[in-house]
């Protein structure tokens, strides 16, 4: 039994490494385009839920790559609520 549970405990750690590169390229690739502080705030959480919280709803997985897309190279606070609202409207993973 110690046997399992040592396989089953090397597995879940090769997965969450994997995880972590996930996030860390996310932000790699996202974060270089920010220009807002609350934009970096979303860009953040958006790649925690997308590589590390493992989403697993697909309209809230979509969500979440939408603001990706399109809240990173955002310039002021009024374009980049207005994009979020959008992005809720076409992703709404409440229904």
């Amino acid at each position: 039994m110690p046997k399992v549970a040592f396989l089953v405990l090397l597995l879940w750690a090769g997965h969450a490494q994997a995880d972590d590169e996930a996030y860390q390229q996310c932000i790699l690739q996202y974060q270089s385009q920010v220009e807002i502080p609350e934009a970096a705030a979303l860009v953040r959480n958006a790649c925690n839920h997308i590589h590390r919280e493992l989403v697993v709803l697909p309209r809230k997985k979509a969500y979440w790559q939408c603001v990706l897309d399109y809240i990173s190279p955002v310039k002021t606070r009024e374009v980049m609520a207005d994009l979020l609202q959008v992005c809720r409207e076409q992703h709404d993973f409440r229904k």
